[in-house]
């Protein structure tokens, strides 16, 4: 007796134990709400008064409470099925909850089901962080390659994204060890051994790795070994997180190849927005004839002249590069002892993530000879285009002359040709004199002939008055005075004659004279024409050589002034 009281004790001291430190409710076969403990009411938020004689189905979805398995639960706690599990529920206000519990039915003495007691214990915040770590691990898996390792190496699993970028079906990579993805010399060696060491210890290792992919391609991969480790602190897997990132290593190989061929032939520095000197390049600190620990730390002004780096050019320069505007340009700048130097520049503002500049790099090639020798160029051109421009006026001023002459040969081909007409003319005239003269001849001979005979009949009647004797001596007076008027006649005739045969001859010498002298006005105007035709031609291309002359001078002048602007100073 005392044993059983006993044993009743020590049951009642566990029941009140396990009342301390579950949340319980008991219920009818049904599922109807007899009582529940303060636990159980602080999880669910509800007083006893507002649960007793309610159904259990107060703490579940209405469409769960409808459904088949809902049903056959409570059929199978009447029959006396023990249930365990974790479970959803409701709780006061349709506030989610879960729990972690075991529904256990109480027989009576016949082995039916009295009464249904529930242990339960509140998971919700740890059910919230399982959520949490699945939901993290379930977008890493999305984002990310995983891949699961024991701790000797040996492939336990690995996720689609992994797969893909080795190029291998999950079947070809499991069983198998890490040593597949990397090279035979990496795999021997101590490094990698010191590797999988340190991962046994439970050692984090990250970084970003060379690995291979299948057929040997190259992969890089950024990715961290995560040593996983058991209820009792020790490790007892590894998982990789990794990133592809073999594009954006072939990116970042090509810009710094890029950019060290860029420093290889190019003067370099790296400046912070206010101007300040970072670092600079071998060639950089050659141009300027400093070291690198005598302009690390100093102002870029050190470079220009003192009254240049108070301007408010030179501030509004920098303010620029601040708010991340690009310069380029021809910069005059100060080497050691302030010895003049020029350089083609680039200031290039380089900005942060969030798109800030935050330092500005300068490319630069020294043209300091190239400048001297445009200076030296743009003196002499200066002076060339003097002389050209001397030439020009002087080819002007020879234009002007020969167009002057070209005017007074115009005229005078103009009066040779009037001196031409006029002697064709008096020629004409000579000519018709000389037929004028010959038709006076035919005359004064036809007079001649009628003096010859008015004489022979004055002579014959001068003998018939002899024959009349006194009868015909008055017609022998009027025939001494016809054969006198005859006389007359032939004397003047002759005198005619013989000024007609003057005449003649001076209109045959005129003849002669005007005929040499057209001919020489022939020939003097076939010169005045030809000269005039080629001062004409002169005057053409001596104008055009003033036009070129004065087009060369303007090229000139153009060239001198992009050679000056050449070698103007910059910032």
């Amino acid at each position: 007796m005392f044993s059983k009281l006993r044993e009743h004790a020590d049951f009642k001291a566990k029941l009140e134990a396990l009342n301390r430190s579950l949340a319980t409710i008991e219920f009818t076969p049904d599922g109807t709400i007899l009582d529940a403990n303060d636990n159980f009411l602080a999880a669910v938020g509800y007083t006893r008064a507002e649960i007793a004689g309610q159904h259990h189905r107060i703490f579940m979805e209405p469409t769960d409470a409808e459904e088949a398995a809902y049903t056959a639960f409570w059929a199978d706690l009447r029959a006396g099925k023990f249930q365990a599990a974790e479970y959803r529920r409701l709780a006061k206000g349709g506030r989610e909850i879960w729990i972690q519990a075991t529904y256990n039915p109480i027989l009576d003495g016949a082995g039916r089901t009295r009464k249904v007691v529930k242990f339960a214990t509140d998971i919700t915040a740890q059910k919230q962080r399982n959520a949490d770590y699945e939901g993290q691990i379930g977008a890493i898996n999305k984002a990310q390659a995983v891949i699961h390792f024991a701790l000797d190496g040996t492939i336990l699993d690995a996720n689609q994204n992994f797969l893909d970028t080795v190029g291998y079906p999950v079947e070809a990579v499991r069983g198998q060890h890490h040593r597949m993805f990397v090279a035979l010399e990496h795999a021997a060696s101590w490094e990698y051994a010191d590797f999988w060491q340190r991962l046994n210890r439970g050692e984090f290792q990250s970084g970003e790795y060379k690995r291979q992919a299948k057929g040997g391609r190259e992969i890089w991969l950024q990715a961290s070994y995560n040593p996983v480790f058991d209820a009792s602190g020790r490790p007892f897997k590894v998982v990789k997180y990794a990133t592809d990132i073999t594009a954006e290593k072939l990116r970042t190989a090509d810009v710094a190849g890029q950019i060290e061929a860029i420093g290889r032939s190019q003067a370099v520095i790296a400046f912070t927005v206010d101007g300040t000197i970072l670092e600079a390049n071998q060639n950089f600190l050659d141009a300027v004839g400093y070291a690198l620990t005598e302009v690390q730390g100093r102002h870029h002004q050190m470079f220009v002249e003192p009254e240049h780096a108070a301007s408010r050019e030179y501030q509004a320069f920098w303010a620029d590069l601040r708010r991340g505007e690009y310069r380029s340009g021809v910069y005059k700048r100060r080497g050691r002892n302030g010895r003049e130097i020029w350089l083609q520049a680039t200031y290039n503002p380089i900005f942060d993530m969030s798109g800030r500049p935050f330092k500005v790099v300068k490319y630069a090639s020294d043209i300091t000879a190239n400048v001297q020798a445009r200076l030296e160029a743009t003196a002499a051109t200066k002076q060339t285009l003097d002389n050209v421009q001397a030439v020009a006026s002087a080819a002007e001023e020879m234009s002007a002359s020969v167009r002057e002459i070209s005017g007074n040969m115009a005229q005078s081909k103009a009066a040779v040709d009037d001196i031409h007409q006029r002697t064709q003319a008096a020629d004409q005239a000579t000519t018709q004199l000389q037929e004028a003269a010959q038709a006076m001849d035919g005359v004064v001979q036809t007079i001649t002939k009628v003096a010859e005979q008015i004489n022979l009949l004055a002579l014959n009647a001068t003998i018939e008055s002899a024959r009349a004797g006194e009868a015909g001596k008055g017609f022998a007076v009027v025939a001494g005075e016809v054969k006198s008027l005859a006389s007359q006649t032939t004397a003047a005739t002759a005198r005619i004659s013989d000024q007609i045969v003057q005449m003649q001859r001076i209109s045959g010498d005129v003849v002669g004279l005007l005929a040499t002298i057209s001919e020489t006005v022939t020939t003097v105007q076939s010169y005045v024409t030809g000269v005039a035709g080629a001062i004409e031609q002169q005057s053409a291309v001596t104008q055009e050589i003033s036009t070129s002359m004065q087009t060369a001078a303007d090229g000139v002048a153009s060239i001198s002034r992009s050679l000056d602007r050449v070698a103007i100073g910059g910032i």
